[in-house]
């Protein structure tokens, strides 16, 4: 049978009325559930910004701390690597005085010379911004320490390579039999300004070698270097900084210590095994 228009409106109103009410309801029902859920969201990013915020200021504190027992520890070796420094560059400042007075080293000596005024000036340059800094410097923060450390060492084997060179090469100046020879000229026959400057120069980089090393490990050990290091954990009790970290990364150090370890104890295991199968044979045989 069919409806009539007016009956079909009358049940659409009532099918309106028992439908929108709960739609509501549930749309009131979403609304409430999305505040909720935004608060403990919003808790939750305070309680996370509390906590960041407590951590940098405990990372703050034990850096504060590192710097100050560094400073403690290492200011003779800050103090002694500005003073071999100045002294380098003084010898720098030698070596030009006497070169604008035309005394110049003989030609068979004239390389090895150059070659340790180089090395010279190479080491005043990486090793003014790590003393001068210390250990709030731009070297440290940048991660520049190593390489400065291993530069310093690579010029100092230089300049000892340069004076047994000069050592082996060098002969003393002749003297001519007219003039008078005054011990002052008996000296600089035997040995110039630029003889005396190479020596002072060995001297005076491997003092500068042995600071930056003391310096390098007082950073390590308090956890400032290499950058992004923890200072409130430091170095671990099986760590330890070696002196192959003078030509290499301290991650390369200590992988190569552990193979070599690992092969070490290899070795030592061989003889044993060994002597325990030829006991198991002997053991077998009749």
């Amino acid at each position: 049978s069919t409806i009539s228009l007016p009956h079909s409106r009358f049940y659409l109103c009532a099918i309106d009325h028992l439908v929108r009410p709960p739609l509501l309801m549930a749309h009131g029902d979403f609304a409430l559930l999305a505040a909720n859920d935004s608060g403990a969201s919003s808790g939750a990013g305070k309680a996370d910004a509390v906590d960041r915020a407590r951590r940098q200021e405990l990372l703050q504190a034990a850096f504060r701390e590192a710097h100050a027992m560094v400073d403690l520890t290492s200011w003779t070796w800050l103090v002694h690597g500005r003073l071999t420094v100045s002294f380098i560059v003084l010898l720098l400042i030698v070596r030009a005085v006497a070169l604008s007075q035309g005394n110049i080293p003989g030609y068979s000596v004239l390389g090895i010379h150059f070659l340790t005024t180089g090395a010279d000036l190479c080491c005043a340059c990486c090793a003014v911004p790590l003393f001068v800094g210390g250990s709030r410097g731009y070297c440290v923060r940048s991660g520049c320490v190593g390489p400065a450390l291993t530069l310093i060492f690579s010029m100092s084997m230089v300049d000892i390579g340069a004076l047994v060179s000069f050592l082996l090469v060098d002969t003393p100046r002749p003297l001519a039999p007219e003039s008078e020879r005054s011990a002052v000229d008996l000296l600089e026959a035997v040995m110039g300004v630029w003889d005396f400057a190479l020596i002072a120069s060995v001297a005076l980089e491997l003092a500068l070698c042995a600071s930056a090393w003391r310096l390098y490990r007082e950073l390590r050990v308090a956890g400032l270097y290499p950058p992004g290091s923890n200072p409130a954990i430091g170095m671990k009790k099986d760590d330890e900084v070696s002196l192959m970290e003078l030509v290499c990364e301290a991650e390369d150090a200590k992988y190569m210590r552990q193979q070599w370890q690992q092969h070490c104890s290899c070795l030592g295991d061989a003889p044993k095994q060994d002597g325990s199968q030829r006991a198991v044979v002997n053991d077998g045989m009749p």
